[in-house]
């Protein structure tokens, strides 16, 4: 679980609406990632609606694989954990 002390109120919302778990893998997630990053969303990277939860594993292959890879699988996977919600 994670430490709520390290997180704003809106992130910890982010956390719950996903049961503290990754959206990607389904493990207890640890860190909130931008979908779209701030490079290319500057103005509103920190928007609810592109924040997801994941683990560090699923973080660290986002980073990897860069976001021409990973923002489509993750918009995928969000949308489809929001149908299934």
């Amino acid at each position: 679980m994670i430490d709520k002390s390290l997180w704003s109120e809106e992130e910890i919302s982010i956390f719950e609406y996903y049961n503290y778990k990754c959206l990607r893998c389904s493990k207890p997630a640890e860190v909130i990632h931008e979908i779209i990053p701030k490079s290319r969303r500057p103005y509103t990277w920190m928007d609810v609606k592109n924040r997801i939860p994941l683990c560090v594993e699923c973080h660290n292959w986002a980073h990897t694989v860069g976001s021409r890879n990973s923002i489509p699988e993750l918009v995928k996977q969000k949308k489809q954990y929001e149908i299934n919600k």
